[in-house]
């Protein structure tokens, strides 16, 4: 479970204004909050709301760190599990979410701030 009362706090933030995203500042610890349609492509690392689709079908609400320089590839997932959130590859997330590793992976995901150019949904 992530114990980091900050970052919670920023997971519930993107998690409930899903029209926002914070996009890093190269270098610091800092970023900017923005309200956006798209997020463009070439752009930086942004942390983005969204819904994990897991292989056996369950839904889990997220929040995603995607490098849009690299085409939209992720770079962390937070999963709310139980009102709780995890790292997709905390071993407690396992736990939590009782399924085989079978009905997880892979998983699928889908943005509520799209962006310009995803390699990995058309």
């Amino acid at each position: 479970m992530t114990t980091d009362t900050e970052l919670r706090k920023d997971l519930q933030f993107l998690s409930s204004q899903k029209s926002w995203v914070y996009q890093e500042i190269a270098g610091q610890d800092k970023a900017n909050v923005l309200k956006l349609s798209v997020i463009a492509k070439d752009s930086g690392v942004y942390w983005v709301a969204g819904e994990t689709a897991l292989h056996g079908g369950r839904k889990l609400e997220s929040v995603f760190r995607v490098d849009t320089d690299a085409g939209g590839s992720l770079v962390s997932v937070f999963w709310k599990i139980a009102d709780r959130w995890y790292q997709h590859d905390d071993p407690d997330a396992w736990e939590n979410l009782e399924l085989p590793k079978h009905e997880v992976f892979p998983f699928d995901w889908s943005l509520a701030v799209p962006l310009e150019e995803d390699i990995f949904h058309s």
